[in-house]
Order: C-alpha cells, then sequence, then structure tokens
C-alpha cells in the first residue's frame, strides 16, 4: 500500500464582519426565543400534568399518589433549571459576540476532514494545524496542509 487516508480535525474560523455579528445575533436570539417557548410549554404541561394526578386521587393523597407527584415536581423542576442554564449560556454568547473586535478571528467550530498521507509525508503535519478562515460565509483563506 502506497497512501492511506486518514481522518483529521479542521477548524473553522470567522474573521469578525458586520454581517457575522448581525448572522450570529439573530441566531442566538432565535435560540433564545425557542428556550422562551420551551419554558412556557414546561409550565403549562407541569400544571396540567399535576392537575391530572390530583384528579385521579377522589379520597386524600395517599403515600403513592404523594411520591408521584413529589418526582413529577422534582422532574420539571430540573428541566426548568436546564432550560435556565441553556438560557444564561445564550445570553453570555450573545454579550461575547458584541465585544468582540473587528477583523479578528472567531473559532465557529471544527469538521472532520480526509487526508492522503503517503511513505516519506510528515504525519504531524498532514494532521495538525490546518484551518479554513470564512468571511461573511466564503472562504478566504485555507491555512495549513490542504
Amino acid at each position: 500500500m502506497e497512501s492511506i487516508s486518514l481522518k483529521r480535525q479542521v477548524a473553522i474560523k470567522a474573521i469578525v464582519t458586520d454581517v457575522f455579528k448581525q448572522n450570529v445575533t439573530a441566531e442566538i436570539q432565535q435560540a433564545l426565543q425557542q428556550i422562551d417557548l420551551n419554558l412556557q410549554q414546561l409550565e403549562f404541561q407541569g400544571k396540567r400534568a399535576m392537575a391530572d394526578l390530583e384528579k385521579k386521587s377522589l379520597s386524600p393523597a395517599g403515600p403513592q399518589q404523594a411520591a408521584q407527584m413529589e418526582a413529577l415536581g422534582q422532574s420539571i423542576e430540573q428541566e426548568r433549571e436546564r432550560l435556565a442554564m441553556a438560557k444564561n449560556e445564550m445570553l453570555q454568547r450573545l454579550q461575547m459576540i458584541s465585544q468582540l473586535e473587528m477583523n479578528s478571528e472567531f473559532v465557529q467550530g471544527t469538521v472532520d476532514n480526509y487526508v492522503d498521507i503517503k511513505i516519506g509525508d510528515n504525519l504531524y503535519e498532514k494532521l495538525s494545524n490546518t484551518e479554513v478562515i470564512l468571511k461573511d460565509g466564503l472562504v478566504v483563506e485555507i491555512r495549513g496542509e490542504a
């Protein structure tokens, strides 16, 4: 075998522009709206589920029903906390994006890519430090081993 393809990580970086900030801000605001909708839905469904449990028991609540109601309440509270944490994270991202310097580079994430290696190649160079640089969604530079 003379060559083989190996998977590697490639960093995706965006050059900060007004368009970049507007797009990311819009995405974050949309995510915040979705979290708020999920919170409203959780409250509605939680109240409904609690009311249904209460209706099932015509007599005073026994230990089994009390345990079910407590478990349901804990489950609702855990989900409420998870959504609140997600909302806080989005608000922090929104603030961070607003403070980014124009024309600086912002790491958006990574993607997998395959690179061909053959006998005599420097494996470390082939597998490391590859970056794709975007400006307003367009590739403007590829750094490292392509």
